[in-house]
């Protein structure tokens, strides 16, 4: 170590999210994973330098993280090199390309790792395929999207000859930015929202075998409504006055129904993450951090109508939206508890109170080809998945790029679950298909 490093931090507080994403274990890998496909090479010596000088500056990413029992913390490394964030691989073929992308994409960080961030290019002929996966306690889907961003700047200024001068923001990482743009009066109401909203009322279960550490593994389904469907989803609802998401939710519930064999008359709920920067001064986190809650729509039985499932989710959606405290709820009982007791009391109080919810559903939105260009160079295919579940969890993701839209489902389990969640992932792509056929 040399002065200048000893003279550096070496310890990190673990904010309120990065404790709950570690209590996540118990329900999946705890990752996120990025996937960016280029038809031509990069340059990687100067893609290299970029991850590397990005990393340098956002500390968590090269912390390992510590369960201390009474508080734990960030441990904060520096003897890294770039060959500890991005590697080469070679691949005969597209296909073979993908098949090692995937793999690579299914790997688990230790929170004990030296970084909390692995990538790799996988290169075959004529393409360059970029895989990333990362720590979730790090940050959520929005700040790894803005991330990869900033690598994607200091990539262009690298490739043009020059040092890499981009501005990584470096500020708050804790849950207390949500609170930024309310007054005191709406504050102090925000952080008295002690309410568990994990306690969903109509749970239901995928209709999984027997979990088995031994042979579960994980795996990533994807499936891409291509343009001229997305369009037509869109144009449906725009007639019909609700969102696509509002369309993709009763997509996935009428679904759930079938697989699951639930009766008709009952009632289906599915929550749904939301961003919360909505409620941060700037619209931004100030630190790459956790900003995500979730809100619980309830299909109250199903019904041929399209048009009646839509009004009933429309309405809930509508309903939570206009909340002041959209999203919020909760995250004061989740702080009292990290707040009382040591580590060790905290997971397990939490525990007690906490439902993880069987099912949900995560869009993450539009991934605009201008944020991702690398030197003039925008990926042909790119997609965003969460973390993978493990059985009995089922989470369907959403990603938009290019005019398509991909729908994943990532779970670690056994053969028979995948051929079981390959009919399903089918049925709701079909079951768009149906939308579109029904309401034209």
């Amino acid at each position: 170590m040399n002065n200048t490093q000893s003279a550096m931090p070496r310890k990190m507080k673990a904010e309120m999210w990065d404790r709950m994403q570690f209590l996540f274990r118990n329900y999946y890998d705890r990752m996120i994973h990025f996937y960016l496909k280029f038809d031509q090479h990069l340059d990687f010596g100067a893609l290299s330098k970029a991850f590397k000088y990005v990393v340098d500056r956002i500390t968590v990413l090269h912390s390992s993280f510590v369960n201390s029992p009474i508080t734990p913390y960030w441990k904060i490394n520096y003897d890294y090199t770039e060959g500890d964030i991005l590697v080469l691989k070679e691949a005969e073929s597209e296909q073979k390309a993908y098949d090692t992308a995937l793999e690579f994409l299914t790997q688990e960080i230790p929170v004990k790792a030296k970084m909390q961030i692995q990538t790799a290019i996988i290169r075959t002929q004529n393409s360059d395929t970029l895989v990333v996966v990362l720590n979730h306690m790090c940050m959520d889907g929005p700040d790894t999207k803005e991330m990869l961003m900033l690598v994607a700047k200091a990539y262009d200024q690298i490739v043009a000859g020059n040092e890499p001068d981009v501005q990584v923001k470096n500020g708050d990482r804790s849950h207390y930015q949500c609170y930024t743009l309310y007054n005191e009066e709406e504050k102090k109401k925000a952080l008295g929202l002690y309410k568990n909203v994990s306690q969903v009322k109509y749970q239901i279960k995928f209709p999984y075998t027997k979990r088995d550490h031994k042979v579960d593994k994980s795996r990533i389904l994807r499936r891409v409504i291509g343009k001229e469907k997305f369009a037509a989803l869109k144009a449906v609802s725009k007639s019909v006055g609700v969102t696509l998401n509002d369309m993709l939710l009763v997509a996935y519930m009428r679904c759930l129904y079938r697989a699951c064999n639930i009766n008709k008359e009952s009632s289906v709920s599915v929550p749904c993450m939301v961003d919360l920067r909505r409620h941060i001064k700037g619209g931004k986190s100030y630190g790459f951090s956790n900003h995500i809650g979730f809100m619980i729509c309830t299909a109250h039985g199903y019904k041929e109508d399209y048009l009646k499932m839509f009004e009933d989710i429309k309405k809930q959606s509508d309903e939570a939206k206009e909340d002041h405290f959209f999203g919020l709820y909760s995250l004061p009982l989740l702080n009292l508890a990290y707040t009382l007791f040591p580590q060790c009391l905290a997971e397990i109080a939490i525990g007690i109170g906490y439902n993880n919810p069987y099912t949900g559903m995560s869009n993450l939105g539009l991934l605009k080809e201008q944020d991702f260009e690398f030197n003039g160079q925008t990926p042909c295919d790119l997609f965003i998945t969460g973390a993978i579940k493990s059985i009995p969890y089922l989470q369907l993701a959403v990603s938009t790029y290019k005019g398509e839209m991909t729908l994943t489902i990532a779970v670690k389990c056994k053969d028979e679950d995948e051929k079981a969640l390959t009919v399903f992932i089918d049925d709701v792509v079909a079951e768009l298909d149906r939308m579109i056929e029904t309401i034209k």
